[in-house]
């Protein structure tokens, strides 16, 4: 897992999307079993930045359960929900699969396209930060169904669940066409309801680009 440190070193870019690493000098080893491009390894955290969602995006709410709370993070699954021009679409994702099962079902042309090179690229950018590979968890999204507890696979969205040093936090990345946007989910204690925790949710956060209307007046126009 990644070591805690203050120090802003370095500012991952995709176009306009930064995800943000704090540096620490520590170096670890990469012990992946799926062969990825040698780098100095370097351990980093995530520090989340602000959101910026696709611009007819409202908000995004993310959903983690345990299907069987306490059997770890197999069981694990998030329902994706997108406000986009005032209607609600739901999404689900199964993160309960090693990495090199993710390619299954793509063809040669999609594995290459902007979007999952994105995902790859973000993948081995959180490796190069100093996250073991069991606590990175990538899932295609699917519509949600009833075969084998999911529908159709929705083509370029995907998501990377990272699991976090504090229990019971978690980040999760949506990749959707090209576009990032990093979610931290909570499920501390008193942060969800018992019905909550009775459905097997253990996790939760919100991303919205709503900003709150300014209250009040200005002392220029008053005075």
């Amino acid at each position: 897992m990644a070591t805690n440190n203050n120090n802003i070193n370095n500012i991952i870019t995709t176009n306009k999307h930064k995800l943000m690493i704090v540096s620490d000098t520590q170096s670890l080893p990469v012990s992946d079993s799926v062969k990825e491009e040698a780098k100095p390894q370097v351990a980093h955290k995530i520090n989340h930045c602000s959101q910026d969602l696709p611009p007819d995006w409202s908000w995004v709410k993310l959903d983690l359960f345990d299907k069987q709370t306490g059997t770890g993070d197999s069981r694990h699954k998030i329902n994706l929900s997108v406000c986009k021009h005032s209607k609600i679409h739901s999404f689900r994702a199964l993160v309960n699969s090693p990495w090199t099962h993710f390619r299954r079902n793509l063809t040669a042309e999609e594995w290459g396209s902007p979007h999952y090179e994105l995902v790859k690229q973000t993948r081995q950018e959180l490796r190069n930060a100093g996250y073991r590979a069991t606590d990175i968890w990538a899932s295609k999204c699917y519509l949600p169904g009833y075969r084998q507890n999911k529908g159709d696979t929705v083509k370029n969205l995907s998501v990377i669940k990272v699991n976090e040093e504090r229990d019971h936090r978690y980040t999760v990345i949506v990749i959707a066409n090209t576009h990032k946007i990093i979610v931290p989910l909570k499920g501390d204690a008193g942060y969800l309801t018992e019905r909550q925790r009775q459905h097997g949710l253990i996790a939760t956060g919100t991303a919205n680009t709503v900003l709150k209307t300014s209250v009040g007046v200005q002392l220029d126009d008053v005075l």
